[in-house]
């Protein structure tokens, strides 16, 4: 049993590696054209851009400023490689699993270019 003991020592740090040495959450820079627009996240506020921020990882983020339409992006997202480490301890796996870090943001930029609210139209012409 000792001869095995410092492969079992390995085996048990090494549960739910991704959450341990990637964690649950990417930095990620978002920018807008213009600047200034609110960024939510799912729809929780994180603050207007240009914004730098660490967000838990997510499926959508829109984006928001007065006078301009909303813009929805959705976030990609890969399987994380550290995963792969928990086929030799299936515990960790479903740790990964349930805390979110089975997967990571594919892409650590995002960018909208706002779409503004029609003009409203003159009316004194037609008078």
């Amino acid at each position: 049993m000792r001869k095995y003991l410092p492969f079992l020592l390995i085996v048990f740090l090494s549960s739910s590696c991704a959450t341990v040495f990637t964690g649950t959450a990417d930095d990620v820079y978002f920018t807008s054209e213009p600047a200034g627009a609110m960024v939510y996240l799912e729809g929780h506020p994180l603050g207007r851009t240009p914004l730098i921020t660490r967000v838990p990882r997510a499926r959508y983020v829109t984006f928001e400023l007065e006078g301009y339409y909303p813009m929805s992006q959705l976030m990609s997202s890969r399987v994380n490689g550290v995963t792969f480490i928990n086929l030799l301890w299936w515990p960790g796996f479903i740790v990964d699993a349930a805390t979110g870090a089975i997967v990571k943001l594919e892409y650590d930029r995002y960018f909208t270019e706002l779409e503004p609210f029609p003009l409203p139209e003159d009316d004194e012409g037609d008078e």
